[in-house]
């Protein structure tokens, strides 16, 4: 029990901060493509309070943790009006992919700041070792969110960006699926078949947190 709770005190915050990033990211980017809807409504924040959803950020991730399985959560979608775009379907589409490319670059980061404490640090100063951990899943963390969001079955954001390629015809089929998504992720969860993210979720994890250790020894 209390190595479960050590993981779940790990894997909190640098879950918390990603998810929030990656919100804020989808309302960056629509604000700057022309629609302020996320903006008016207070979403345009890293403040955790502004997306934050009890049983998707919290609840579902912390059980997940526990049962050995990858920490997917998720905070409260970002609104966004896509008639404020130019180009409705591209602005959708843009938007959509900032959050996967947000977690990307949020856990080179992380690896990097990882990698500065990996070198430099003395390994009996426990509070950087824990932040080193921390940091590490949040590497982890950051890739399982960015691959898994780019899954094209709908709200996921792959939807969005693959709707960008259809027919509106094609596009209003495949958001048809949009209500059993949570049964289709289910599914494929139990089946096996969503373990084929964990392949660029580990190469990523490892080629940053590689990377990152390489380049500055390289320093030294």
């Amino acid at each position: 029990m209390n190595e479960t709770i050590r993981n779940v005190i790990l894997i909190a915050p640098p879950l918390l901060f990603s998810l929030c990033f990656h919100e804020y990211a989808h309302a960056w980017v629509a604000n700057k493509l022309g629609d302020p809807t996320a903006k008016y409504m207070g979403r345009l924040t890293l403040n955790p309070v502004a997306h934050i959803s009890l049983i998707n950020t919290i609840i579902i991730p912390i059980l997940l943790s526990i049962m050995g399985l990858p920490p997917l959560g998720a905070a409260k979608p970002v609104p966004i009006d896509p008639r404020n775009f130019k180009d409705p379907q591209k602005g959708m589409a843009l938007s959509a992919i900032a959050g996967p490319l947000s977690n990307i670059l949020l856990g080179a980061i992380f690896a990097f700041m990882f990698g500065c404490i990996a070198t430099f640090a003395k390994p009996d100063n426990k509070l950087l070792m824990t932040l080193a951990q921390m940091l590490a899943q949040g590497v982890y963390i950051n890739m399982i969110f960015a691959f898994f969001n780019l899954i094209p079955i709908p709200p996921l954001d792959g939807s969005r960006v693959l709707t960008m390629f259809l027919s509106y015809k094609q596009a209003a089929r495949l958001d048809m699926l949009a209500p059993y998504s949570f049964i289709l992720i289910i599914v494929l969860l139990y089946t096996g078949a969503l373990n084929i993210i964990l392949v660029p979720v580990n190469f990523f994890s490892h080629y940053f947190l590689n990377i990152s250790y390489n380049i500055l020894t390289g320093l030294l």
